[in-house]
């Protein structure tokens, strides 16, 4: 007995070799960006496990898979697979993470830093609605500065309760002092199902004006 175990901990601790992977196995890991167990359904006994894969015909985008807990729900099937939610790869800068939110939401986020001047940040706010509705993006945050003209722009869209907050700031070249502009909008509560949201959509509502105002007055 103490033999056996002692062989079964030498065989989880030793490296995993190549030959060990079955294809498809071998095929998906190195396509996995990032996973995240968190309790998102509270119906469901223990954690969701969200995983981030690099899409298989647009590694450029990544994929969201969310399943239950494979302890308490052993072979069900996944939650949600969304396709090309995020966008990822060395071209656009770094690869997509998952984090924790509060109030049991996942938040998905996208930085943008490898193609000049206007680097950018992109988040999703994640949330399980009921069983009819499922998974939904209640909440966008979006920010991007200008290295070179030291501005900035932020929208941040709760989509759940329709408030829409922008901040636009630059420095005035005469006085050299930071000016901040703030927009506020009151919008019908826009729960956009998961699956309709994709890796590069626009910005919603008044958040696309804004940004489009902001770079216009960059250049």
């Amino acid at each position: 007995m103490h033999r056996t175990f002692l062989a079964l901990s030498f065989a989880l601790a030793s490296p995993l070799a190549a030959q060990d992977l079955t294809a498809p196995e071998a095929d998906l890991l190195p396509r996995v960006i990032d996973s995240l167990c968190i309790d998102l359904v509270e119906a469901h006994n223990g954690c969701e496990q969200i995983t981030l894969i690099a899409n298989s015909q647009e590694p450029d985008t990544a994929d969201l898979i969310i399943l239950t807990d494979r302890r308490t729900d052993p072979g069900g099937e996944p939650l949600a697979v969304i396709r090309q939610i995020a966008f990822n790869g060395a071209m656009w800068g770094m690869s997509p993470s998952l984090e924790a939110g509060e109030d049991g939401t996942l938040l998905l986020n996208s930085e943008q830093t490898g193609m000049g001047r206007h680097p950018w940040l992109q988040t999703l706010e994640i949330t399980y609605l009921d069983a009819d509705t499922g998974f939904a993006v209640t909440g966008y945050h979006y920010t991007t500065y200008d290295r070179m003209s030291a501005a900035g722009f932020t929208c941040d869209f709760d989509m759940a309760g329709g408030h829409i907050h922008m901040e636009s700031y630059d420095i005035d070249p005469e006085t050299e002092q930071e000016v901040v502009t703030e927009e506020d909008f009151n919008l019908t509560p826009a729960r956009m199902p998961l699956h309709l949201w994709q890796a590069f959509q626009e910005s919603p509502g008044p958040c696309g004006d804004g940004l489009s105002r902001f770079f216009e007055t960059q250049f």
